[in-house]
This record gives structure tokens, C-alpha cells and sequence, in this order.
């Protein structure tokens, strides 16, 4: 019984904090093996083309929380560019509120020295979120022994709203280093389920960037070593700021082919402010495997604060394919030093 009031406590606290702030807080921690969703700098970032998927399972204790992502994109390397394509859905309490989003990304890139890249990017939104509001339970239906026997008094809202949103970002990088910036919500679109509610979605703003150390002998002209096979820590960073949130997370993956093992702490604020809302703080594990062009990743977070001993943490798997461009189609293309996963 205590855990079907926690879930039902959670769950429309997200459901009123939606209707304020007029969007769902949707995350991966393996936000490098969602690099669509990250930035849409990202849309080609590979030799050919790429397959990736990617399914987040988030406080499993308390109720259903899960987020899915398919992702398309290829390397135009004719004419310095690359195209991509996500599906997104986005379920919170069993369905009842969800987020769907069609992104279309574009990027063009160019060398700006002999090793750095400039590649910015933009994407075009479909979103539609919707609600079963015959599933919510609020505190006026439930009666003195802890029953729900009544109807709610609270106003119905509708049962979905689509609209439209942009994206951009700009993405520097070398073989060992890089840096970005994404801006979104750009069209601050006018997200709340309830018609008469003027707020609009506040834009979001992520800055991200880290450095890659190779532990070996470098590679020399004939071949002698390939990267690939040498062990390397890669350091990574990402902060994400809106209005009323913000969140940081750093931290660092070993690899060493066909192995990738990663951890990160996530929700460290920066710009306190009296309004905003608690950050989402975890402590995030990675491990991972490369089959050949497969990547596959797992990664379970660690819920500390106030969250630590009722969430049951989150867990999230990644999978990403990429396809080598055809002999007589080949260009060297300059890779970037970002992990996978």
C-alpha cells in the first residue's frame, strides 16, 4: 500500500510539474549512444551509416518510467554533411502520460585547421503528448480508509496536444579532444495539455565536451598498431541548463577492444536558484561490448538524496550498428574522440 501512494505521489508531482513547466525531463544516461537526441550536430557522425536503439527503464520500484529511441543517420561525405532520423516515445505511469517525437537532423562540417572539425547541426520536431486521464487517481477520489470510490473534481485536460519544436548545435572536435553546444525548444512551443494554460516550454541548453589518452605505442605509417586495439580513459562532461534546472555530470570510460567500462555522478547543480526544482542525482555504472560493428551497452544508476532507498535506480541498454560506406564510396573522415556509449 505505501508503495502504491509513493507511485502515486511521484507520479503527479510529474504530471503537475509537466503542466507548469510544460515539458516531461527526459534523460539517457548514455547520452553518447543517443547522440541524436544529445545534439543534431551528431547526424553523421560515422564513416557510413548507423543504427542505434536505445530503452531507459527509470525507478522501477516506484512505478513504470521508460523512454525508447530508434535512430537512423548517414554520412553524406559528397557534399561535407549528414542526415538522421529518431523516433522517440517518452511513457511515464504506465502509459498514461506520454511523449512521441519524430526529429529529422541535418549537419555540415568542415576542417577549420589541419585537425579540428567545425560540424553544426539542426533538427526539425514532431511531438504529440498525450494523457489517459481516466487512469489518474487524485487525493479528492480516494475516501477515509484509503479507497478510491469517488470522481475527481480536478479540471480534465485534453487527451493530446501535438506541436511543433527546432533544435540546433555546433560541435568542434579532433581525434582527441572536442566540445559542443545544443540549443533546444527553440520555437519555446506551447506544450500544456490543458488549452488554456499560456506557458511555453523554456529552452533547454546542454554544453558537453571531454578529451580522449591513449595508454600504447601510437600507430606509425604502416599500420603497426591500430588504435582501435590500444587501451585509452576517455573524460567526459555534460551540463544541461533551463529555467527552473540545472545538471552537471562528469566522469570517465576504459577501453580496451572489445571492452568499455564507465562511471559518471550526474546532478551536481551549478546555478542555484531559490525557484528550482531538485536535480536528479545518481551515481551511474557502464559496462560494455563491441562485436565487430556492434556496440552494446548497459548501464544501471545508482539513486542517491532523498531517492536513494525507494526508486530501485534505473537501468538503460544501448545498442548501435554501423554499416562501413562501400570501397569505391570511401573518404577519410576525420573521427571523433567521444565514446560510443
Amino acid at each position: 500500500m505505501y508503495r502504491k501512494f509513493l507511485f502515486i505521489q511521484i507520479f503527479l508531482a510529474l504530471f503537475l510539474y509537466m503542466q507548469e513547466a510544460g515539458a516531461q525531463i527526459i534523460q539517457f544516461s548514455q547520452y553518447y549512444a543517443a547522440p541524436l537526441f544529445l545534439a543534431p550536430s551528431y547526424a553523421g557522425v560515422c564513416n557510413g551509416s548507423r543504427i542505434s536503439a536505445n530503452y531507459r527503464n527509470q525507478w522501477p520500484e516506484i512505478g513504470m518510467f521508460n523512454t525508447y529511441a530508434v535512430a537512423y543517420d548517414q554520412n553524406l561525405y559528397k557534399v561535407n554533411s549528414g542526415i538522421g532520423a529518431m523516433i522517440l516515445r517518452d511513457d511515464a505511469g504506465d502509459g498514461d502520460l506520454a511523449l512521441t517525437t519524430i526529429d529529422i537532423c541535418y549537419s555540415w562540417y568542415t576542417k577549420i585547421t589541419r585537425d579540428w572539425v567545425f560540424r553544426p547541426g539542426i533538427s526539425f520536431k514532431y511531438n504529440r503528448r498525450s494523457l489517459n486521464f481516466e487512469k489518474l487517481i487524485f487525493g479528492d477520489m480516494i475516501d477515509d480508509k484509503g479507497l478510491v470510490t469517488k470522481q475527481t473534481s480536478e479540471y480534465q485536460p485534453l487527451a493530446s496536444k501535438p506541436y511543433l519544436d527546432m533544435q540546433v548545435s555546433a560541435l568542434f572536435y579532433s581525434e582527441k579532444y572536442w566540445g559542443g553546444i545544443s540549443v533546444d525548444h527553440l520555437l519555446k512551443p506551447k506544450a500544456s495539455l490543458y488549452d488554456r494554460d499560456e506557458y511555453h516550454e523554456d529552452m533547454k541548453v546542454s554544453i558537453f565536451g571531454g578529451a580522449k589518452v591513449y595508454v600504447g605505442a601510437p600507430t606509425t605509417s604502416r599500420g603497426r598498431r591500430n588504435k582501435d586495439d590500444l587501451q585509452n580513459v576517455t573524460f567526459a562532461a555534460l551540463y544541461e541548463y533551463s529555467k527552473l534546472s540545472d545538471q552537471f555530470s562528469i566522469g570517465a570510460y576504459w577501453s580496451k577492444n572489445p571492452f568499455t567500462l564507465g562511471a559518471w555522478v550526474r546532478g551536481i547543480p551549478i546555478a542555484i536558484r531559490e525557484e528550482s526544482y531538485g536535480n536528479l542525482d545518481a551515481i551511474v555504472l557502464l559496462i560494455g561490448y563491441k562485436i565487430y560493428n556492434l556496440n552494446i551497452g548497459y548501464s544501471y544508476d545508482f539513486s542517491i538524496g532523498e531517492l536513494l532507498s525507494s526508486t530501485g535506480g534505473s537501468h538503460e541498454i544501448s545498442l548501435s550498428y554501423e554499416f562501413a560506406p562501400k570501397a569505391k564510396a570511401k573518404k577519410r573522415h576525420q573521427v571523433i574522440a567521444c565514446p560510443r556509449l
